[in-house]
């Protein structure tokens, strides 16, 4: 991003998302901060950042309109998608069935329904960007349905990806940031081997949103 549009963050309430949001906003941008929660303080009170309540994929895209002409700023000009997390339960085959829905409702079709809510807002080379985890890449027992969701979002990006060449498309640029470790500060993790902090996040976001010929995948 060369231009003065914000940032648009969904999941802007969650322990990534909620720190995506502050670094970006110290870093000088402005920033769209969407959630169907209140935000946290430390990061409602940055300047620069609007807050956008929504109530699901279908009020979304309309919800940052109606922020956006609030706030007197434009339509954004990128996406970062912090939807999802980690989460520690039973071995898949004991697993709650509905909970097993759930995930997949929650960490995986959330990212199609808000991928088809926004990218109708941004413009051609506009960066839509989905945050990945570990257990994408790497199984993880107890976290299976959140394996099985983030491998099936690491292909989800690449198939926009793929289909953002079409003649007809709107040749959005999709990218997935995975960030390898935990997260420092989520006291979800017990004992993990290495983390990143979230400084290392937004850094790694920011090289992509600045980069029109940023990786298509890139790890933290």
């Amino acid at each position: 991003m060369t231009d003065d549009r914000p940032v648009l963050v969904v999941g802007a309430s969650g322990f990534v998302g909620s720190r995506v949001v502050r670094g970006l906003a110290a870093g000088g941008r402005g920033v769209l901060a969407a959630s169907r929660h209140g935000l946290p303080a430390h990061a409602a009170v940055q300047n620069g950042v609007v807050p956008v309540r929504y109530t699901g994929p279908d009020t979304l895209r309309q919800a940052v309109r109606d922020a956006c002409a609030s706030a007197g700023v434009p339509l954004p000009g990128a996406v970062v998608a912090s939807i999802g997390g980690w989460q520690l339960g039973a071995p898949l085959l004991d697993s709650d069935p509905d909970e097993w829905t759930a995930t997949l409702a929650s960490h995986l079709t959330a990212h199609l329904d808000a991928a088809r809510a926004l990218v109708p807002l941004l413009a051609p080379g506009d960066p839509y960007v989905v945050l990945n985890g570990a257990a994408s890449r790497e199984p993880m027992a107890g976290s299976g349905a959140v394996c099985v969701t983030g491998a099936g979002l690491a292909m989800l990006v690449q198939v926009l990806r793929l289909e953002a060449t079409r003649p007809d498309a709107a040749s959005v640029r999709f990218h997935e940031v995975v960030v390898d470790h935990a997260v420092d500060g989520d006291d979800r993790n017990a004992d993990p081997a290495q983390t990143r902090t979230p400084a290392q996040v937004v850094s790694a976001l920011g090289a992509v949103l600045d980069q029109p010929t940023a990786p298509a995948v890139v790890h933290v």
